[in-house]
């Protein structure tokens, strides 16, 4: 049922009636001091004496700037109606924490204390109400609201964008008495999280054509990701038009996100244009740059860039080594794999990282068990692409008691093989048979 402005008056009556005797029953309640400050330490015993002295909105305050947020609704559940900004402070704390059912009590006493909270008071919790899945109760509270103003109507737009629920999202969104970039943003980043790239698109051609509304940089990164995501090289290439016309204030992420658009849509050579015209190019720029000459088969040009990025000061992550090794392992090239392992080692890495796996991979996939096995030997906890690797190495390398012996050590372990697991064992027991084993 929708709760009215009538609904809400006789709740609001009701309440005054009940807090006639709020003072007799605050005089009945247990001494605050004996029901939750334990602790000795000075702090506390601070918050002790403001409320042996009645000053409970600065015990609430201090309890607030120290993060003890079910300590301070304690007190305010003991206290008179507080000033606004105690609740403000109680909360900004609740959405800190995305403390729900914190969120839910001081949403109450608001109601119960007869005060009308503005709207960026209730703001807050409808957003906290978002971020923690409960999008009735923030959709209960929006719809109370007297006077929404517009930060109200995009939180509980992205709330729904968020969660999946792009029909209320929209549906919301076209009743907007006003919009700003936020508002296209938080719907357009919707569709393409939920991957609805074409719905994107057409919204963004609206906003430009019928709206006249100047992208900022965070939707332009959402209607990049769309283009790419349905390879429209042709809108692609209409925005990256609208940027240098408009002159968005472009970082790494805008440049970043035309790179991917025109690499997924198959223009590496524009692809790279960008990534040579991006000043402030980090490690994750110059990986996602090498996967893709990887990705199209362009190995030379590939190897030539992880060069270039070992040159440039940068310092290769887990996802760079591991690309870089599936190429090797694609392309048989031991011997290049061979450097990057040393290299790796020299710099150190994280030996339980898929880094790691990815190494017992491309020397299985290279032929040399021998090395692949010291690698996966020398793993803390071999996750279950490292023992399928091995499992398949030997089952495609001559040696299926080896892998039928490493399959049971696997299933020792707990680990749930998988169907590319099955799909080595079976190889080796074809082997097996082959060779008169079984």
């Amino acid at each position: 049922m929708r709760l009215t402005r009538g609904h809400f008056q006789a709740f609001i009556g009701c309440s005054e009636r009940a807090i006639s005797t709020s003072s007799e029953t605050f005089l009945k309640t247990p001494n605050l001091e004996k029901t939750f400050f334990k602790s000795q330490n000075s702090e506390d015993n601070l918050v002790k004496r403001l409320c042996r002295e009645n000053k409970h909105e600065e015990a609430i305050i201090n309890l607030c700037e120290r993060h003890r947020l079910t300590e301070a609704i304690q007190v305010l559940d003991h206290m008179k109606p507080p000033s606004p900004l105690v609740y403000s402070n109680l909360l900004k704390l609740c959405l800190q924490q995305r403390a729900v059912e914190a969120t839910k009590r001081v949403y109450s006493h608001i109601k119960r204390s007869g005060f009308f909270p503005g709207a960026s008071n209730l703001n807050r919790i409808i957003d906290c109400y978002c971020k923690c899945g409960s999008l009735v109760d923030a959709r209960i509270v929006f719809d109370e609201m007297q006077e929404k103003d517009v930060c109200s109507w995009n939180t509980m737009v992205s709330g729904y964008a968020k969660a999946g629920r792009l029909k209320d999202a929209r549906n919301l969104f076209d009743e907007m008495p006003e919009r700003d970039n936020f508002s296209w943003n938080a719907i357009i980043s919707g569709y393409v999280r939920h991957d609805l790239p074409n719905d994107a698109l057409q919204l963004c051609r609206t906003m430009l054509q019928d709206y006249n509304v100047k992208l900022n940089k965070f939707t332009v990164c959402s209607a990049l990701a769309a283009s790419s995501a349905t390879q429209s090289l042709i809108i692609g290439k209409e925005i990256h038009g609208h940027i240098m016309r408009t002159g968005i204030d472009s970082d790494a992420a805008v440049w970043s996100a035309l790179s991917d658009m025109y690499g997924n849509c198959g223009s590496l050579d524009e692809a790279r244009h960008i990534f040579d015209k991006t000043s402030d190019r980090d490690v994750v720029t110059w990986t996602s740059m090498i996967d893709r000459y990887f990705k199209h088969g362009k190995r030379e040009q590939g190897f030539l860039l992880f060069s270039d990025l070992l040159k440039s000061g940068n310092k290769p992550n887990d996802f760079t080594f591991a690309g870089i090794l599936d190429a090797c392992a694609h392309h048989n090239t031991e011997s290049l794999g061979k450097q990057i392992h040393g290299y790796m080692t020299r710099i150190g890495f994280n030996q339980s990282s898929f880094a790691a796996s990815a190494l017992v991979h491309m020397y299985c996939k290279c032929g040399n068990m021998e090395v692949a096995d010291k690698v996966f030997k020398w793993i803390p906890k071999p996750d279950l692409a490292s023992w399928t690797s091995l499992i398949n190495g030997y089952a495609q390398n001559g040696k299926p008691q080896e892998a039928l012996k490493l399959f049971d050590s696997l299933l020792d372990t707990g680990i749930k093989p998988d169907h590319i697991t099955f799909v080595g064992v079976l190889s080796a027991c074809t082997h097996s048979v082959d060779l008169g084993g079984l």
